[in-house]
């Protein structure tokens, strides 16, 4: 295992985890190869971004997941005000590729074909817009949760992705490798973090000799900063990618419904520790807003593009575009 710091390009370069309207003067683009819904291309600068699902996961009974501390008349008001459904929350799992002029690069893997037929879809959509799993040059990892890391590995425990170098914080690593991890600011039960830790250990043993630690505040492949927005687990990490003026900075799983946008200090049990979780989703929230930025999520609704807005309370605004598969920003 390598320790890196400030990666460049040249040099060197989990827990579980439908549909657009906005701003920007986006100018739509139909591709014509393939007109369906399993992924998104943006033209980036010198770069390509592309949005792939993995699938979805419905929690028909989401509370106490999300809100436990809310009473279930208020939030149960609060999804329909939202039009987020009737007493269900339905998450997307939405995940980023970035094609440079020699790499392709994967942000998470989403859940992988270990958990049900509704998830594990990103290998087929990836290969839809050309992409093997043989091509596919690093994985940066953002978290160790399940439905980020649960697609480096199949069901017979074989490495998805055999040519890829990985990357993740320092921080995350240490926790989960730890031989207790510490959960004692979280809500979840003991078998739900047991079950977490046990399956993050073997996905970790099993792509250790390719990993590479980095400390949050690193810049990777050059176009790529990293940030630490803990509380969700100790390393949570955010990325921020930029190209030519442009930038799009994928929160990943600071917010995982519009609920959470709106209603920042609920929080939601998977958070390592629940407070600082709501510390860090209200900070990034505000970053969001006021510097006008466009976000991409891992869970937000299909294809988690969009901008934070505030009236008297932040709210999501899906990015507009009319026809799939490929956005001019």
């Amino acid at each position: 295992m390598k320790r890196k710091t400030a990666i460049k390009l040249g040099i060197l370069l989990s827990g579980v985890f439908a549909i657009p309207a906005l701003m920007g003067n986006t100018i739509p683009k139909t591709n014509n190869k393939q007109p369906n819904c399993g992924y998104i291309k943006m033209d980036w600068g010198k770069i390509e971004l592309y949005i792939f699902t993995d699938g979805h996961l419905l929690l028909e009974n989401p509370q106490p997941t999300f809100a436990p501390q809310i009473d279930s008349a208020t939030f149960n008001s609060e999804l329909q005000k939202l039009h987020l459904g009737n007493k269900e929350i339905d998450m997307a799992i939405n995940v980023m590729v970035i094609k440079t002029k020699d790499k392709t690069i994967l942000i998470d893997s989403g859940m992988g074909n270990h958990f049900g037929g509704s998830q594990g879809w990103l290998l087929e959509n990836l290969q839809n817009a050309g992409i093997s799993a043989n091509s596919v040059t690093d994985i940066l990892i953002t978290h160790a949760h399940r439905d980020h890391i649960g697609g480096l590995v199949n069901k017979d425990n074989a490495i998805v992705y055999p040519n890829a170098h990985y990357y993740m914080a320092k921080a995350e690593y240490d926790f989960w490798m730890s031989e207790n991890p510490d959960f004692s600011k979280s809500k979840l039960t003991e078998q739900q973090q047991k079950g977490a830790i046990a399956f993050t250990k073997k996905v970790l043993n099993l792509t250790k000799d390719k990993l590479n630690l980095f400390t949050p505040g690193d810049t990777l492949f050059s176009i790529i900063n990293t940030e630490l927005a803990a509380g969700h687990t100790p390393g949570h990490t955010i990325y921020t990618i930029s190209s030519e003026g442009k930038s799009i900075k994928n929160i990943v799983d600071v917010f995982h419904s519009p609920l959470l946008i709106t209603n920042p200090e609920w929080g939601i049990e998977f958070d390592v520790d629940f407070e600082q979780g709501i510390k860090t989703r209200t900070k990034v929230l505000e970053d969001c807003y006021a510097n006008k930025r466009l976000i991409m999520s891992s869970h937000l609704p299909w294809p988690g593009l969009g901008y934070i807005d505030k009236r008297d309370k932040y709210y999501w605004v899906p990015l507009y575009y009319s026809t799939p598969n490929e956005i001019k920003l």
